[in-house]
C-alpha cells in the first residue's frame, strides 16, 4: 500500500504546480481524467482524449517557472511570449500524451513500492534530509492540491517514463559496432597547416617568382609586409554599384508596420469604490467560514491493507488482526512501536504512523468521522474500514478552531470587494467597446470618444517586435501582422496583456520590405566587397603556397619565408577543443588518409581565411583486449544513440498512426 498518508485524500488541482514551486527538474502534463471539459475548451484533441486550455496553460506556466529558475538572471520573459515557443510546447505535449497512451495499453505499471519510493526521494518534502509529512501535507494544502492527486499524476508520470526505458532496453550494440566507434572517436592525427588570413589589400600573391627560391633570413615579417603592401584597397563605384545589385537582398529593409491601439486597464479606471459598512458586514457573515481555521488533529494509523476483491475470510482476518492491536494499544502499548511493527501503510509506518496535523476534508470520509469521535480520554479507535484497508487511529493532540473578528478581516474583505468593482467596471467597459467595434470594424475612434479612451500608436516594428511598449507583446506582434489586421485592415480582436488589462489593435501604415537607398548601406556593401576581394586574394595566395609546397616539400621553411603563421598538431583526436581552430581541425579529419606517397595536402577555406593543410599520419583507435570496460561503456553509448533514434521514430509513427486536432486559435 503507497503511503496511507498521501491516498486517504480527496481531489485537488495538478501535480505539475506544486513541481513548479519545489523546483524539481522534470514536468509532466498530470492524468487527463481529472479534467473535465468540452472540446470548446480544448487545445488539442489526441486520439479523442483532450488537452485543454487549463492543462496546457499550467503546465506551460510550471515550464516558465522552471526554466526561470534554471536560467537565473538570464531568463528572458519575453521569448516565451512567442507563439512558436508555446507551439513547440504544445507538440511536446501531445508527443507526452502519445506515449502515455501507449504505455498504458501495452500494461505498464508503476509498483506501490516505487511510487513510495519516489516520492519520499522529493527534496522538497525533507525536513534535514529525511521525508516530512507535515511539510508534504503542507506544500500540498498551500496550492490548494491533494496527495491523492498529486500521487497519480506522480504514477503516470512514472508510467510514461518507462516506456523509453524499455525502447532503451531493447537497443543493442555488435562487436563491429563498438570497434569502428572506437576506431574513429579515438582516431589521432598529426597535420600542419599554413594560414593565410584574409587581409585587405593589393593582391600580391602572383608577384612572387615561383622559380626563385625565398631567402627566408630576408624577408619581412608578417605584420610589416601587410602593412606595407596594403593601402586601402582600390574600390570603384561601379564595384560597389554592382555588388549592391547581385546581393541585393542582402539590403532589404525589415517589413514594418505602425498600428493603433486603445488599451482598456482595470487599474487605470478612477479610484476605488468604497462599499457601505453594511456591505461589508453582510459579506463578513456570509463567508465567515473562510475566516475561521478548522479544528485540527495529530493523529497516527496502523493500517491492516486489505485489497477491494479480497474474500471474506480474508477482510475477517485482517480485522481481527487490527482488533488486536487496538486491544494492545489500549491496554498501554507504545502506539509509534506497534505501528512500526505491523503497519502496511509504507509511508507513515517508518514514521511510528505518524500522519501529521489533519483538518477536515483531508481524508476519506469514514476515516475522518472516527477520527473525529475521538476524545483525548478514548483516544484510540475501533477498527475502521477505508477502501485500503482496517485502520486503528490514535488520537495525539488536539488544535482548537481559530476565527477573525469583524475587525481584523475588514481589510480583506474591501481588497476583495473593490477588485471585484473594479473587474465589473473593466469588463462592462470591455463589452461595450467590442459592441462599438463591431458595428464598424475599420476604426477606433468611436470606441475612444465614446469610453473616454485615447488613440495611442507604436511603432514601426517588425515581426519581432520591440524592447518596450505594448509592440514588447509578441501577442500583440503577431496580432499586428495577422491577416485580419494587416490584410483586411479591421479592429483586431482584444488582445491580452494580463488580468483585467486588454487592447485593441488597427493597422494604421504598413512598410512593405524594400530595398535600403545605396547611400543607407554604402559602408556595408564597402565592407562587403573588401571581405570578398580579401578573401579572393587569400584563396589565390593559398593555391600559389601549396603549389610551392608540394613542389619544395618544406612546409616550415616556406611558411617562415612568407611570414605566414604555421600551426603543428600531433595526434590530436577529433573531439580536441582547445588551442585550434574548429574549423580547421574538422577539415583535417576530412581529409583522405596519406598514402605511400607521402602526405596529403589540400587548400581549405576558414571563416577569415584559407590555409594550406598537410596531413601527416593517421592513427586508428583501438579497444585492447583487457579494455573491458571501455568497451562495455562505448557498447552503451552506441545502443542510447540507437534508442533515442528509435525512440523519436517511435513517436513520428504514433503521430503519423493518430487523429490529432490542434485548435491553432486558443
Amino acid at each position: 500500500m503507497v503511503l496511507q498518508s498521501i491516498r486517504d485524500r480527496l481531489h485537488g488541482i495538478i501535480a505539475i504546480f506544486i513541481f513548479a514551486i519545489l523546483i524539481i527538474p522534470f514536468a509532466f502534463v498530470g492524468v487527463n481524467s481529472y479534467f473535465t471539459s468540452d472540446a470548446q475548451n480544448a487545445v488539442a484533441l489526441v486520439n479523442e482524449q483532450e488537452i485543454t486550455v487549463d492543462q496546457f496553460n499550467r503546465s506551460f506556466q510550471n515550464y516558465r517557472r522552471r526554466m526561470q529558475a534554471q536560467l537565473g538572471t538570464s531568463f528572458d520573459p519575453e521569448m516565451f511570449d512567442q507563439l512558436v515557443v508555446r507551439r513547440q510546447f504544445l507538440d511536446q505535449m501531445i508527443n507526452e500524451e502519445l506515449m502515455s497512451q501507449v504505455s498504458v495499453e501495452s500494461g505498464l505499471a508503476v509498483s506501490n513500492d516505487r511510487l513510495a519510493q519516489e516520492i519520499r526521494g522529493l527534496a522538497g518534502f525533507e525536513v534535514d534530509g529525511e521525508f516530512n509529512v507535515d511539510v508534504y501535507q503542507q506544500r500540498l494544502a498551500s496550492m490548494g492540491m491533494t496527495p491523492q492527486q498529486f500521487e497519480n499524476d506522480m504514477r503516470a508520470s512514472l508510467v510514461m517514463d518507462q516506456f523509453p526505458r524499455v525502447i532503451a532496453q531493447s537497443a543493442i550494440s555488435t562487436e563491429w559496432e563498438m570497434r569502428e566507434y572506437a576506431r574513429l572517436q579515438e582516431q589521432q592525427r598529426s597535420f600542419r597547416a599554413i594560414v593565410v588570413p584574409a587581409q585587405p589589400g593589393p593582391d600580391t600573391a602572383d608577384e612572387t617568382d615561383e622559380s626563385e627560391p625565398v631567402d627566408s633570413e630576408t624577408t619581412e615579417p608578417a605584420e610589416e609586409a601587410v602593412a606595407e603592401a596594403a593601402p586601402e584597397m582600390e574600390i570603384s563605384e561601379e564595384d560597389i554599384l554592382a555588388w549592391y545589385e547581385e546581393n541585393s537582398t542582402e539590403y532589404l529593409s525589415e517589413e514594418q508596420v505602425i498600428i493603433e491601439y486603445l488599451e482598456l486597464d482595470a487599474a487605470m479606471l478612477g479610484g476605488a469604490i468604497e462599499p457601505e459598512e453594511e456591505q461589508l458586514r453582510a459579506r463578513f457573515e456570509e463567508q465567515q467560514a473562510r475566516f475561521v481555521t478548522p479544528e485540527a488533529r495529530l493523529a497516527s494509523h496502523i493500517l491492516i491493507e486489505v485489497p477491494t476483491d479480497a474474500p471474506q475470510v480474508d477482510v475477517d482476518t485482517a480485522r481481527q488482526a487490527a482488533e488486536d492491536l487496538a486491544e494492545r494499544a489500549e491496554a498501554g502499548e507504545d502506539f509509534a512501536v506497534l505501528a512500526r511493527e505491523s503497519s502496511q501503510d509504507i509511508g507513515s509506518a517508518e514514521e511510528g504512523g505518524d500522519l501529521g496535523w489533519i483538518e477536515p476534508g483531508y481524508m476519506v470520509q469514514a476515516f475522518e468521522d472516527a477520527l473525529y469521535e475521538l476524545t483525548p480520554e478514548n483516544p484510540i479507535s475501533e477498527p475502521i474500514k477505508t477502501g485500503f484497508g482496517w485502520h486503528v487511529i490514535n488520537l495525539r493532540e488536539i488544535r482548537p478552531s481559530e476565527g477573525m473578528t469583524y475587525a481584523e478581516a475588514r481589510e480583506i474583505l474591501l481588497a476583495e470587494y473593490q477588485a471585484e468593482a473594479d473587474e465589473r467596471r473593466f469588463l462592462e467597459q470591455a463589452d461595450r467597446m467590442i459592441d462599438i467595434i463591431y458595428e464598424d470594424p475599420t476604426t477606433l475612434s468611436a470606441a475612444a470618444e465614446e469610453l473616454g479612451l485615447e488613440v495611442l500608436e507604436a511603432g514601426p516594428f517588425g515581426r519581432g517586435g520591440e524592447d518596450e511598449g505594448v509592440a514588447a507583446n509578441m501577442d500583440v506582434v503577431n496580432t499586428a501582422f495577422s491577416e485580419l489586421v494587416l490584410a483586411q485592415g479591421a479592429v483586431s480582436d482584444p488582445v491580452d496583456l494580463g488580468t483585467n488589462h486588454i487592447v485593441v489593435v488597427r493597422l494604421g501604415e504598413h512598410l512593405p520590405e524594400a530595398l535600403k537607398p545605396l547611400g543607407d548601406v554604402r559602408d556595408e556593401v564597402v565592407a562587403a566587397v573588401t571581405r570578398q576581394r580579401a578573401m579572393e586574394a587569400a584563396q589565390a595566395r593559398a593555391e600559389t603556397l601549396l603549389a610551392r609546397v608540394e613542389a619544395e616539400g618544406d612546409l616550415e621553411a616556406i611558411s617562415t619565408a612568407e611570414g605566414l603563421e604555421l600551426i603543428t598538431a600531433e595526434d590530436v583526436m577529433r573531439v580536441t577543443v582547445a588551442d585550434y581552430d574548429p574549423q580547421l581541425l574538422r577539415q583535417a579529419f576530412q581529409m583522405e588518409r596519406p598514402g605511400e606517397d607521402g602526405p596529403r595536402r589540400a587548400v581549405y577555406e576558414l571563416a577569415d581565411g584559407y590555409a594550406v593543410v598537410e596531413l601527416e599520419s593517421v592513427a586508428d583507435g583501438v579497444i585492447g583486449e583487457d579494455e573491458a570496460l571501455r568497451a562495455e561503456a562505448y557498447k552503451r553509448r552506441i545502443a542510447n544513440g540507437t534508442a533515442s533514434e528509435e525512440a523519436l521514430g517511435f513517436v513520428r509513427m504514433l503521430r503519423s498512426q493518430s487523429i490529432i486536432e490542434i485548435y491553432e486559435e486558443r
